[in-house]
């Protein structure tokens, strides 16, 4: 079957295929690309049409002829392809934690939303939306390119890196994801601890004022001023996070 493709396709080589099979599962993963409301079909059109450009980052490799082999060089691929997208969506998931941890904070998560890749309530479901939509403006498919360039220059294809590399970078990504949710989280968490601080000096002080009563609705309505107030600067500073990701390098 492959020579009658050459046959058709002159150009097509092996490697290309390889290419096509890390970079499609790259998409399939990665934040914004890899959305569920995105269609399978739009994904592998996505997949093709980058392939050919980075094609010259890979040498000419002879399809192999036995099919234990052809698995032995796609499988590899494939979990870079996987490894790849996974470590910029854990660092994309920043917002997604950041977003759940304000919505607690400020009792907004009793609010549910419609589950999807973002958290069920209206606020995680917000920032998700707007997050990608202010990635995608400032240059997220360009970047998207860069990054897998980046992955066949760093790890070669038909070959798994070394474990240890990988599973340390996981781990500082999950790091430094996890610093940038609580960061970004910072002025509610923080504003929501003397808030409810405030409103238990008032209760010792005042028993019999309904503090709970009162309480409760002006903690959601600062948290809503808050939000409106400082949420493009969140978005810009987790915008900035994820436009400057970069894959980790072997020391």
């Amino acid at each position: 079957m492959w020579p009658q493709m050459q046959a058709i396709f002159p150009w097509l080589d092996w490697s290309l295929v390889l290419v096509y099979a890390r970079v499609q599962a790259c998409i399939l993963i990665l934040p914004g690309l890899g959305e569920r409301v995105i269609q399978s079909r739009v994904k592998v059109a996505i997949a093709l049409s980058i392939t050919p450009l980075l094609g010259d980052l890979v040498p000419s490799i002879a399809m192999p002829e036995q099919p234990i082999a052809v698995i032995a060089q796609i499988v590899p691929e494939i979990i870079l392809g996987f490894a790849t997208g996974t470590l910029l969506r854990l660092m994309a998931l920043a917002i997604d934690i950041a977003t759940t941890a304000i919505a607690a904070t400020a009792s907004l998560s009793q609010i549910m939303g419609i589950q999807n890749e973002a958290s069920p309530h209206p606020i995680g479901n917000l920032f998700h939306l707007a997050g990608i939509a202010v990635l995608m403006a400032l240059g997220l498919p360009a970047m998207l390119v860069d990054l897998m360039a980046d992955s066949f220059r760093l790890w070669h294809p038909a070959s798994l890196p070394d474990p240890g590399m990988l599973l340390s970078g996981i781990v500082t990504v999950v790091r430094d994801s996890f610093f940038l949710a609580m960061t970004l989280a910072a002025p509610f968490t923080l504003g929501g601890f003397l808030f409810q601080a405030l409103t238990g000096v008032i209760n010792r002080v005042m028993p019999a004022l309904p503090v709970v009563f009162i309480g409760a609705p002006a903690a959601i309505f600062l948290a809503l001023a808050g939000l409106a107030v400082l949420s493009p600067m969140l978005i810009g500073l987790w915008a900035d996070a994820v436009l400057g990701f970069m894959l980790p390098v072997a020391p």
